[in-house]
């Protein structure tokens, strides 16, 4: 009847069957322990209480699980006398403030209850109960406080610091899922999960947390606090690794999964915190610079309410007051933009302190498309797309106002090295930064609309150079042995251009259709030819010394890629074409059947490739050869040969178990041509202008230092045993 008296049923813990680290929890056992406490039996306790103490997994679910309801009793702080040994008020065990700091800092909490003495887990269980249960008679006669905790909060913010930062700067989003995927990929041991954005919010939640404890700021007023304050802290790794140890994650599931991981990682690896500290530095210094609130501040000191607009809706841009209010101030966008440098001096005739208002209907700029990279990237990496349609990463457009989304009408002013100031007609001021340097996109467009407003020739004139450089670079890569003429897509521009019209800007217009003042995407010739467009098409431009310098460049250029286009015309084909060109220039009937196979193979293997480099179509019209060569034999024809009879062609001049000698075959097949009557000097037998066109020799290596025959090179390309295009007839 005593037993019998002592059996209390079971009273269960939240928590998994087994801890962080994989080991079993005797659930059981603590299921007993609390429904003895609800009994009030302090026998079964005490018994209890030593079993606990002798299982260091469970002693450890134990400590978890007081914590965790202290915390929600606390509005997730623990308090100093859970923690602090110095503290004598409340538990008075160092063991058990011990495991709570070691539950805090992600540590293998049963191991470290396997390095206390069997007393010291005996006191470490008896804080842990005695905490436990006198929080839940205090949570059951006072409730919990349900509303948002500072950490929470943190966290959130630190999830939306980085949620903007990916959303405008895919580069930056890039680079860190890079970082992240190297660090999970080496240390696997790590158990690093998910793409790694929610390590970086931890980090910073961590930070935001520390600085608002700093600067007793509660979470009713936590849009109040100056998160540009925790740059510091970023900055100095070991400090921040101590922040991370010491901080009290949220239990939002996205945290919660990466907390124990990342924290025993920073822990032990102080490259790995050293890279997310440097990642959190950038994502906080890129949302103060974009703070319009601080555009003309030195040592801007940025609060979370100044981001809360931009957080919300990383497509709009912030502004610093409501719509009608004076004062209303946006940044510049910068993040894609660029505009290129200047080598000028401020315009003559003007005191260095002169301000400078200038009305512009249009600014033209350069940006970088994030979402076309995106795309880019993703086709990029997908192999069941053969052909994949790659969209242009660059574009010009006009400038749009971040506010309200216009083109036109700006007045800009500033002095010669000022950062720009651009008023649009909604009424907001566009900034950019006064603390930003030299090479700062505003300060570079100020400078080019002040030199514009000058000299209106300016436009064409800062347009020469460019054009100049495109035109050698386009000369020096005709040397190199990659070179297959002009890209496909500048081939089908300049064939629309006439450089001999006298009107070059409506022959521009024709060719470009230009989609201004909204985007228009392209390559560099295009976009290149679309500013010459938008130059020259101001009188005052077009008649001026520059302008028309300009427009000679323009036809110059347009002129040498047309002469080189056609010249390279032959490699735009498709291979199948190129094979049927050359078989339509005759020849006796072999040839001819040798044709019909050759075609009959191209058709199925190379229908979609074009001729480019060569290699192919030479391969196949070597193919055509050793076919006609071999169908020529007595008591044979073209429809008798097999590839093992082509591939032994090609080792006729071989030695016995070695490789042939590419230099040599061209010979042995030069004498069998010879030897069923052909003249191979003869302009009019399209058998002989085939073998001299395959005779030539070729660069055969990335280095340029061996040439081989195109017959040989074209062979191995269809034929080779490693040829990714090797046939079967």
């Amino acid at each position: 009847m005593g037993e019998q008296a002592h059996e209390h049923g079971s009273v269960a813990l939240p928590g998994d069957p087994v801890d962080d680290d994989g080991r079993a929890v005797n659930q059981e056992l603590l299921g007993s322990l609390m429904a003895a406490a609800y009994a009030a039996c302090a026998p079964c306790i005490d018994r209890l209480l030593g079993d606990v103490a002798d299982d260091p997994v469970t002693l450890g679910r134990l400590v978890v699980v007081a914590r965790q309801l202290a915390l929600r009793v606390y509005r997730w702080e623990l308090p100093g006398h859970l923690t602090d040994d110095a503290d004598r008020f409340g538990p008075a065990a160092p063991e058990f403030k011990r495991l709570v700091r070691a539950v805090t800092a992600a540590e293998p909490v049963a191991e470290v209850c396997e390095q206390l003495t069997a007393a010291g887990r005996r006191a470490a269980a008896r804080d842990a109960f005695e905490t436990l249960t006198g929080l839940l008679a205090v949570a059951q006669e006072e409730g919990l406080d349900e509303q948002p905790v500072l950490p929470a909060l943190c966290c959130a913010y630190g999830s939306l610091l980085v949620d903007w930062v990916f959303a405008t700067a895919p580069l930056a989003r890039r680079e860190y899922t890079d970082v992240w995927r190297r660090w999970a990929f080496g240390r696997p041991e790590a158990k690093l999960t998910g793409n790694g954005q929610a390590a970086l919010a931890l980090l910073l939640g961590a930070v935001l947390h520390h600085q608002a404890r700093q600067d007793n700021v509660a979470a009713p007023q936590v849009e109040d606090l100056v998160f540009s304050r925790v740059l510091p802290a970023l900055r100095d790794v070991e400090r921040a690794g101590a922040v991370l140890t010491a901080f009290v994650a949220p239990e939002s599931k996205d945290i919660a999964e990466v907390t124990v991981a990342v924290k025993r990682l920073a822990r032990g690896d102080s490259g790995f915190l050293a890279e997310l500290c440097a990642l959190a530095a950038h994502t906080v210094t890129m949302n103060i610079k974009d703070c319009p609130h601080g555009l003309r501040e030195a040592d801007h000191e940025c609060t979370l309410a100044h981001r809360t607009p931009a957080l919300a809706d990383a497509t709009r841009a912030p502004v610093t007051a409501p719509v009608g209010a004076p004062g209303r101030h946006v940044a510049l966008p910068t993040i894609g933009y660029r505009t290129d440098e200047t080598t000028d001096d401020a315009p003559a005739g003007h005191a260095t302190d002169h301000l400078w208002q200038i009305n512009v209907s249009r600014i033209l700029v350069q940006r970088w498309d994030a979402d076309a990279a995106r795309w880019n990237e993703a086709i990029s990496e997908d192999s069941s797309i053969s052909e994949p349609n790659y969209q242009h990463e660059i574009g010009l457009e006009a400038l749009a106002c971040p506010a309200c989304g216009s083109r036109e009408a700006f007045l800009a002013e500033g002095h010669w090295d000022d950062p720009l100031t651009l008023h649009c007609r909604c009424g907001v001021t566009i900034m950019s930064p006064s603390a930003s340097g030299p090479d700062d996109f505003g300060r570079l467009l100020l400078k080019r609309l002040i030199l514009t407003a000058a000299d209106p020739a300016y436009t064409a004139r800062r347009l020469i150079p460019p054009l100049t450089h495109y035109h050698e670079r386009e000369l020096r890569a005709r040397t190199e042995s990659w070179y297959r003429g002009p890209d496909g897509e500048d081939v089908a521009l300049v064939g629309d251009i006439d450089p001999d019209e006298d009107d070059l800007v409506a022959a521009l217009a024709r060719a470009l259709k230009p989609r201004l003042p909204e985007r228009h995407e392209g390559r560099a010739l295009t976009l290149l030819l679309l500013q010459v467009h938008q130059a020259l098409a101001e009188p005052t431009v077009r008649d001026s010394g520059d302008g028309r310098a300009l427009a000679d460049g323009v036809r110059s250029l347009v002129a040498d890629l047309k002469q080189e286009s056609d010249r390279w015309a032959h490699t735009r084909l498709l291979v199948v074409d190129r094979l049927k060109a050359w078989q339509a220039e005759g020849g006796p009937q072999a040839w001819q059947d040798a044709w019909e196979r050759t075609l009959e193979m191209a058709c199925r293997h190379f229908a979609r490739y074009r001729v480019t480099n060569g290699r192919i179509s030479d391969g196949c019209a070597g193919l055509t050869l050793a076919l006609y060569l071999l169908g020529s034999r007595r008591d044979s024809t073209v429809a008798d040969v097999r590839i093992e009879d082509v591939r032994g062609l090609l080792a006729a001049e071989g030695e016995a178990g070695g490789d042939p000698d590419p230099g040599g075959i061209p010979d042995w097949w030069e004498a069998q041509l010879r030897a069923i009557g052909h003249d191979l000097d003869a302009a009019d037998d399209p058998v002989a202008r085939l073998w001299r066109h395959l005779r030539t020799e070729h660069i055969a290596d990335s280095l340029g230092e061996r040439l081989e025959p195109a017959l040989t090179l074209g062979l191995d390309t269809i034929l080779g045993e490693r040829s990714f295009y090797r046939i079967m007839l």
